[in-house]
């Protein structure tokens, strides 16, 4: 039976996911749990051209690694690094990995679905994202960043409506209904680029966090198609990795995590955390050092 044929909630999705090659420990377990856990049509990985052959090697049938330069067309990583906005030239990988999942939007567009997924998220339970109607289903979240809603403001010219999140690690992508929103933030903003760089200088030079790609999209899709989805609750964990320095899981530990959740995220820990994790142990040995009883 063809993904058109099947029933709406086994449709095979095509699972989207920018990531590095210092983030494999957990994407090597997602692209595993992946076909066990999603109907899937293939899982296609957007990394930095020097980490492709080494991800693709670790990976192996599992995912398609595809280089990122020259996957949003015109914008790099490097390319973004100049903008005038804070907490760049090193946020800008940030903000180049939501235009990625957004120009996923013009792949294959007669396939009018994708799946963005996290790629420090793993699957625990088996999830579908259509119901038996075809309706999207869109996983509720709590988070709030007014910010976002500024951008929104700014770059579409309307009100958010703002009831919930949609950051929720993943997300359901309408293809044509993506083209339609990035068509009218281009048409709106003056000048001739692209819709990514219209995008990106749009942004205020102040602020943390400026832009949200499930924010922005879901949004959207709320205010002007919302008979196309249903929002669900799925039970999540997101550890406080400040706090814990979250490490690799465990199968024991993603076994136990299962029985109570649908999904997890395993974020790196800031470089912050890491810097001041290390001296504190440093700190430690030394104290420890200076206790232990001399020889005679």
């Amino acid at each position: 039976m063809t993904g058109d044929r099947m029933p709406w909630p086994e449709r095979p999705l095509t699972v989207v996911s920018p990531c590095r090659a210092r983030d494999l420990p957990v994407l090597e377990i997602v692209a595993r749990r992946l076909p066990q856990t999603v109907p899937l049509q293939e899982y296609v990985v957007v990394a930095p051209d020097a980490d492709c052959a080494r991800m693709q090697r670790r990976l192996g049938k599992f995912a398609r690694v595809v280089p990122e330069n020259g996957f949003v067309p015109g914008v790099t990583v490097a390319a973004l690094r100049p903008l005038p906005i804070q907490g760049f030239p090193m946020a800008a990988g940030w903000y180049f990995q939501q235009l990625v999942k957004l120009q996923y939007a013009f792949v294959e567009p007669t396939d009018d679905y994708f799946l963005i997924w996290d790629a420090d998220t793993v699957p625990l339970r088996p999830l579908r994202f259509f119901d038996e109607q075809g309706r999207m289903l869109l996983t509720r979240a709590n988070e709030h960043h007014a910010l976002y809603f500024d951008t929104y403001r700014q770059l579409l010219g309307e009100e958010p409506h703002r009831e919930f999140s949609f950051i929720a690690q993943h997300m359901l992508v309408q293809k044509s209904v993506c083209r339609e929103m990035l068509a009218k933030i281009a048409a709106r903003l003056p000048g001739d680029e692209s819709w990514a760089w219209k995008l990106m200088r749009a942004l205020p030079p102040a602020g943390n966090n400026l832009f949200s790609e499930y924010e922005t999209y879901g949004h959207y899709l709320k205010n002007h198609y919302p008979e196309r989805f249903t929002v669900i609750e799925r039970p999540w964990w997101r550890p406080a990795t400040h706090k814990s320095g979250c490490a690799v899981p465990t199968e024991r530990q993603l076994r136990a995590l299962a029985e109570r959740y649908d999904f997890a995220a395993f974020e790196r820990a800031s470089g912050w955390w890491r810097r001041w994790a290390r001296r504190v142990r440093e700190w430690g040995v030394a104290v420890a050092n200076t206790r232990r009883p001399k020889a005679k």
